[in-house]
């Protein structure tokens, strides 16, 4: 099992509820471990008592290496398509600098629902490095991947390799989602896991998508996931079986953010039977007929 003192760490610049209630289900969620926020002075006041505030100024000195080297070929933003590669960098000087040599990161509109504590090493050794908004990381692999990512971008040869793969993947932007794609699959050589870890249960890739490639596709209820409860706990419903998914986390993507103030674990009915999250209502609904 991990160490109960596995740092759970998000990464966010602006003032924003929602990170402020994903983090306190974070901590909600794992008692005993830190749950830290490296955003801006405007963000600090979402932290309350027991979150960590770190400021993204300090640790800037490998994101602004990379920025030099970054060419941007995206439809997203050029500042937001940057972030999104630079806090890899930040991230890695940041655990440097705590003596962290493992921790969670977390998207900011992530709700995670089990102690990472209790989940074995062996569940995660395909997961580490996976998703880019939910995935563990570990400090000597995370100082690979960013020179991995700044040898993609610094190389003409290589980035041309990227651009490529990014037409292979279905003419994709190129993004830092990508990069783990080639970092996990190729660099590492992982077997992709797309949020399933063994037995144990499923990291949600996103609420808006009813499936991720090898896992099996779930219900869908208003062009999201349906989500049901029972004795408090999450789950989805395989499609076509009376088989469920016990659900470790929720990522709210997008407009999805909207029904992140409905679940958190103090809202979420704890009934012996199974209810299901109705999205027109905001209300859980009985799911026995």
């Amino acid at each position: 099992m991990y160490n109960v003192s596995l740092p759970i760490v998000f990464m966010h610049r602006v003032d924003e509820v929602h990170v402020g209630l994903c983090m306190q289900q974070a901590k909600y969620s794992n008692p005993s471990s830190r749950v830290i926020l490296i955003g801006s002075p405007e963000n600090k006041h979402l932290c309350g008592n027991n979150i960590e505030h770190f400021p993204l100024s300090q640790y800037k000195q490998g994101s602004q290496t990379f920025s030099r080297h970054y060419n941007h070929s995206s439809s997203n933003d050029y500042t937001y398509n940057l972030f999104c590669f630079l806090r890899w960098f930040v991230l890695r000087d940041f655990m440097r600098s705590q003596g962290i040599n493992r921790c969670c990161y977390l998207d900011s509109d992530v709700m995670l629902y089990t102690d990472m504590s209790k989940l074995n090493n062996d569940d995660f050794h395909d997961f580490t490095f996976e998703y880019s908004w939910t995935t563990v990381c570990e400090l000597d692999m995370l100082d690979e991947f960013c020179e991995y990512t700044t040898k993609y971008f610094r190389d003409a040869l290589h980035y041309e390799s990227l651009l490529q793969f990014t037409k292979e993947l279905g003419n994709v932007p190129i993004s830092d989602m990508v990069l783990f794609i080639l970092f996990h699959n190729y660099a590492l050589r992982r077997k992709a896991t797309y949020g399933s870890v063994t037995d144990s249960g499923y990291f949600d890739n996103n609420l808006n998508c009813s499936f991720a490639p090898s896992c099996p596709e779930i219900d869908m209820l208003d062009s999201k996931k349906q989500i049901y409860q029972k004795d408090g706990a999450l789950f989805f419903k395989i499609t076509g079986t009376n088989d469920y998914i016990h659900s470790h986390s929720l990522h709210f993507q997008g407009h999805a953010k909207a029904y992140i103030p409905y679940f958190r674990s103090q809202d979420i009915p704890n009934t012996s039977y199974p209810m299901y999250f109705d999205y027109s209502t905001c209300k859980w609904v009985s799911a026995e007929s």
